[in-house]
C-alpha cells in the first residue's frame, strides 16, 4: 500500500481529533475525494487536506478500510468497522461506515473520544433542581426514564450519565446498544446484531433473565420493544431509554404511537428528559467568524433541557384522554413546560455535583427561592433542615 496515502489518512484523522470533530466525511467525485469535518454540528472543509487526488484516492480508501478491519474486496455492499487511534491530542475510538455510490465508495468516520467531561448530571449542565428531579426518578422502584431529542443531540451521553448516578447505589446495570460506541468499565454492554437475529426486542427479552436492576435500551424503535420495556418497568426494573422527539410531550405521544396504552404510560413513565444542543457564540468575534473559532462563529454547543416529572406525565396523559386521543391536550402541557426550558450555563459543563437532599437555602447545598419555586412547579416539595 502507498505509504504517503497511509500517512495522509492518519493526518486527516489526527487533525479531526485535534479539532474535536464528531465526523469525517469522504465523498467520492470524478476527479478526487472531498474531505470534510463536522464540527459543532456544521459540516466544513477539512483544514489541511480537503481533497484527495485520484492518483492516491484508492490507496487512501484501502488504508482506512484496513484500519477499520473492513473487506477490501467488498465494494458493492455497505460495511461497518471500528478502529482505535492514539494521538498527542488524545485517544479516540472511530467507527467507519461505507456505502457504494455511482462514483465509488462513500465513507464516514464517527469519532468517539475515550474521555468525555459529561459523566455526571451536573457536568451535563443540569441545575440543582433538575438534578434533584432526575435523582428522585432514579431512586424510584422501577419504571421508565425516557430521553428524547433529535439525532446527535447527546441522548446516549445523558443516558450513560444517568447510569453513572445509579451505579453509585451498587446496582446491577446492563445496556443494550446499537452499536456500542463507548466501552464502559463499570457495567456490561450488549450490542444489537440484526444480522444474527438479535434486535433490541430480542436483546431486551434475554437481558431480563440476567437479573439486572437497571437496563439501558439505546432506543425504542418498534412496538415489540416498547411493550417489553413497559412490562419490565412495571415489574420493578428501571429502564432507561430514548426516542426521537421534537419536544418533551412528544415523547409521550411517541410511546402512545408505539402501541403503549395510556394507562401504562401514566403508571410506568417516571421522567421525560428532552434535550437539544444550542451553539455557544465565539466571544472573540461575536459570531462573525475568526481564527479562534475556525471561522464558524461558534466555539461549541451547550445542552438545553425540558423535564417532565411523573406528576406532569399523569397530567399530560389525562389531557390526552380528555381530548379523545388528540394532541391538543398535549400541546397545552407543552406550552406550560416550555416556559421552564433552560439553557445550561457554561460552568455547568464541568465538575461533579454530589448527591444531596432537596433543602432550603440555608447552607451551601441549598437552593434559592427561585429554585424552590421551580421545584414546586415540577410537583416536588421543599424539605426543611
Amino acid at each position: 500500500m502507498d505509504e504517503p496515502s497511509g500517512e495522509l489518512v492518519d493526518e486527516i484523522l489526527a487533525t479531526a481529533i485535534w479539532l474535536m470533530a464528531s465526523d469525517v466525511h469522504f465523498d467520492p467525485f470524478e476527479d478526487d475525494i472531498e474531505v470534510s469535518f463536522r464540527i459543532h454540528g456544521r459540516l466544513v472543509e477539512a483544514c489541511q487536506v480537503s481533497h484527495i487526488p485520484n492518483r492516491v484516492s484508492k490507496a487512501a480508501v484501502q488504508r482506512l478500510k484496513v484500519l477499520a478491519r473492513l473487506s477490501l474486496g467488498e465494494q458493492r455492499r455497505p460495511q461497518d468497522g471500528q478502529l482505535h487511534m492514539q494521538t498527542s491530542h488524545g485517544s479516540c475510538d472511530i467507527r467507519v461506515a461505507t456505502i457504494p455510490t455511482v462514483r465509488g465508495e462513500r465513507m464516514v468516520a464517527r469519532l468517539i473520544p475515550e474521555k468525555v467531561p459529561w459523566d455526571s448530571l451536573h457536568a451535563l449542565g443540569m441545575s440543582r433542581v433538575e438534578e434533584q428531579i432526575v435523582r428522585h426518578a432514579l431512586d424510584l422502584p422501577g419504571g421508565l426514564i425516557v430521553t428524547g431529542g433529535r439525532v446527535g443531540v447527546g441522548k446516549s451521553t445523558t443516558m450513560h450519565a444517568l447510569l453513572a448516578e445509579r451505579r453509585m447505589l451498587g446496582q446491577s446495570v446492563l445496556t443494550i446498544e446499537d452499536p456500542v460506541e463507548r466501552r464502559m468499565q463499570s457495567y456490561q454492554q450488549v450490542e444489537v446484531d440484526e444480522h444474527a437475529g438479535m434486535g433490541f426486542a430480542d436483546a431486551l427479552r434475554a437481558s431480563l433473565r440476567q437479573d439486572p436492576d437497571v437496563l439501558m435500551v439505546g432506543e425504542i424503535r418498534d412496538e415489540q420493544t416498547a411493550q417489553i420495556a413497559v412490562r419490565a418497568g412495571m415489574t420493578g426494573h428501571l429502564i432507561i431509554t430514548s426516542v426521537h422527539a421534537d419536544h418533551a410531550s412528544q415523547v409521550i405521544l411517541r410511546l402512545l404511537e408505539l402501541g403503549v396504552a395510556p394507562r401504562y404510560v401514566r403508571d410506568v413513565l417516571r421522567l421525560v428528559i428532552w434535550q437539544r444542543l444550542v451553539p455557544v457564540v465565539c466571544e472573540e468575534c461575536s459570531g462573525q467568524g475568526c481564527g479562534s473559532c475556525l471561522g464558524l462563529g461558534v466555539v461549541g454547543r451547550r445542552p438545553e433541557f425540558e423535564l417532565m416529572s411523573s406528576l406532569e406525565v399523569i397530567d399530560a396523559v389525562y389531557h390526552y384522554i380528555e381530548d379523545g386521543g388528540g394532541t391538543r391536550g398535549l400541546d397545552v402541557v407543552r406550552r406550560r413546560e416550555g416556559s421552564r426550558t433552560r439553557i445550561a450555563p457554561p460552568s455547568g459543563l464541568y465538575g461533579l455535583y454530589h448527591r444531596h437532599q432537596l433543602k432550603t437555602g440555608r447552607n451551601s447545598g441549598g437552593m434559592t427561592v427561585a429554585e424552590q419555586s421551580e421545584a414546586k412547579a415540577h410537583g416536588y416539595g421543599v424539605l426543611s433542615d
